[in-house]
């Protein structure tokens, strides 16, 4: 986010007040201190005109399109989609990627919306495009790298 940050000249401020929050919150987010919501993560690919994969290092390869939003009902599809094509229980799952198994099966229902750090295990683990498990594109993509920002 910040190499993206500094190529269009702005400020941790700018986009503090971009997207309507304290230049600290942030700083934090960008630092990876924080899990930024995906609510934000969503705005600041609209406004780099980037998609989420490349915007948290999932993929070096930019993909422009129109502002997109995220659809939560795709999200619970999707998981349940993967986990289905992987052959995978909710308990298999939830040993291999360390949530609680009520967590995931929260997140599948729709009972409960994945934050983005969770999303990306999710996806880190079966190499996956955020932007697909999101609903903000409807091509499956597989990567064989992990997020920069699990690496931290």
């Amino acid at each position: 986010m910040a190499t993206l940050r500094t190529k269009n000249n702005l400020k941790q401020k700018d986009v503090a007040r971009l997207l309507n929050v304290k230049e600290n919150t942030y700083s934090k987010w960008e630092k990876c201190s924080n899990d930024i919501p995906l609510e934000k993560v969503n705005i600041l690919a609209n406004y780099y005109d980037v998609n989420l994969d490349y915007l948290l290092g999932i993929t070096n390869k930019i993909e422009h399109s129109e502002k997109l939003k995220i659809d939560y009902k795709k999200i619970c599809e999707r998981l349940l989609e993967l986990r289905k094509e992987n052959h995978l229980t909710q308990n298999k799952l939830s040993d291999k990627i360390g949530f609680f198994q009520t967590t995931y099966s929260s997140f599948e229902t729709g009972v409960r919306r994945p934050t983005t750090y969770k999303l990306l295990y999710i996806v880190n683990f079966y190499n996956a495009s955020l932007d697909y498990v999101v609903g903000r594109t409807n091509t499956k993509k597989i990567y064989n790298n992990t997020s920069k920002l699990l690496k931290k």
